[in-house]
């Protein structure tokens, strides 16, 4: 191989690189607005559309699985793809590295936050009805302490 050739393919494999982090943070910012999101639909106990929300979300890591996948064999390699690439090539990959690693910090976050935020509110939902339970146990105890026949005093002449 000669240097014009390996310095092509460098190119060609820093350009594929490129084209699959800039895929890949695409992705992320996407979920990270999907869990935004999600965070207003939780705290409005918008179920329905939280349901919606998630299956969106799922289509998007499923994506996001399909580019890891594809960017796995450069993985060990991104850094130095980076310091070989051309131009602002390089400097834009770094750049959307970082991004995706603040992204993605942002998501888990959010997400723990959702989850004890869904948690409090089903805790919540819990104690309603423990408590209408309650409340209709204590009307049925009510009921049955009622006398079961007329009055119990009758006027008698005689």
């Amino acid at each position: 191989m000669t240097p014009q050739t390996s310095n092509q393919s460098s190119s060609d494999e820093a350009t594929e690189v490129f084209a699959l982090l800039q895929q890949q943070r695409d992705l992320y910012r996407e979920l990270k607005s999907h869990s935004e999101q999600q965070d207003a639909l939780i705290a409005n106990g918008e179920t329905d559309q939280l349901l919606s929300l998630l299956a969106q979300r799922q289509r998007l890591i499923d994506g996001l699985g399909q580019v890891s996948s594809t960017l796995a064999p450069y993985r060990s390699r991104i850094a130095a793809i980076a310091d070989q690439a051309s131009g602002d090539l390089g400097k834009q990959m770094r750049g959307m590295i970082e991004e995706v690693r603040v992204l993605l910090e942002s998501i888990i976050a959010a997400d723990e936050k959702g989850k004890a935020d869904l948690e409090a509110a089903r805790d919540k939902v819990g104690g309603q009805i423990r408590q209408a339970a309650g409340a209709v146990a204590a009307a049925g105890a009510y009921g049955n302490a009622a006398p079961a026949g007329g009055p119990k005093f009758t006027e008698q002449r005689g």
